[in-house]
């Protein structure tokens, strides 16, 4: 059977500022409430049953319910069958080491991004992929140039028209890289790749070179290079690289430059179990 169309609503109906201004607030309280609950799981560090809850919170037990069981269904809590008490699950124990991964990279990360910037006098960056795309997590500011070019940490590079965003899309699993590209490819420069194809050809040379870069494709002047760090032998934990006018860092990127980010991103991949740098020289951070 079709299912017709839904009408747009009638002006009568249609949405107020007002009620879009409560809708927000239910929003920010039901977070506030699931927060408050995973908290109180936390601390409890056992299983616990809806009143035991409701009591410690203050909460009615329907509310209470409402929120464990979309909780459960994304995974963040788990209901025994023999007691019916909740737990925290497995969902969150893996965000737990992932974020501290992220964390204990940025941590090993900091004194890297200080080294570059002081020796290539270059604005120095650390991402990380989430989901495939990059986040900018940290940098360290080139204090030596007249104009400072900066990267704000929260910024998410285009996968298809930026170095980071290109690495992190060579190491992404094939469903997500086309996932990616599968729509329409924006152009932030007239020098932006957009072509499918053409992003698609660039990755096994990324993968095979340990580097890509982007001069004008985010913006008009400016050059980007960026590496992989490894953990676990292979497993992509993030990327480090360099910003800078196109007159700073040429198109294409001259080898000091490429091997000085190797060499860091090779001695962090090591910190973090992975090999995958061992064929390259490896000079000490110290």
């Amino acid at each position: 059977m079709q299912t017709k169309p839904l009408k747009p609503l009638p002006a009568s109906v249609k949405t107020t500022p007002a009620k879009d201004k409560v809708r927000k607030t239910n929003s920010v309280e039901a977070v506030k409430v699931a927060m408050r609950l995973l908290n109180e799981m936390a601390l409890a560090r056992r299983a616990m049953r809806i009143t035991e809850l409701a009591d410690l919170m203050g909460e009615t037990k329907p509310r209470i319910h409402r929120h464990l069981a979309t909780l459960k269904e994304m995974g963040m809590v788990e209901q025994e069958h023999s007691t019916e008490r909740y737990r925290l699950g497995w969902r969150l124990f893996q965000l737990g080491e992932a974020a501290g991964a992220q964390f204990d990279l940025r941590y090993r990360a900091e004194p890297y991004l200080v080294k570059l910037r002081d020796e290539l006098r270059q604005t120095a960056v650390l991402a990380i992929p989430i989901n495939g795309q990059p986040m900018v997590i940290a940098t360290s500011d080139n204090i030596y140039a007249r104009i400072c070019i900066s990267v704000k940490p929260g910024n998410r590079p285009l996968p298809h028209c930026s170095a980071f965003g290109r690495l992190m899309l060579a190491y992404a699993p094939e469903q997500a890289q086309s996932a990616m590209l599968g729509e329409s490819l924006v152009a932030q420069t007239n020098q932006s790749v957009v072509d499918r194809q053409a992003v698609l050809d660039r990755l096994p040379l990324i993968k095979e070179r340990f580097y890509d870069y982007a001069a004008g494709e985010m913006l008009l002047g400016i050059n980007t290079i960026a590496v992989p760090i490894f953990r676990d032998d292979d497993v992509l934990a993030g990327a480090i690289g360099i910003v800078g006018s196109i007159q700073e860092i040429p198109d294409p990127p001259p080898a000091a430059q490429i091997d000085l980010l190797h060499q860091y991103a090779g001695e962090l991949s090591m910190q973090l179990k992975s090999s995958a740098y061992g064929y390259r020289p490896i000079r000490s951070a110290n």
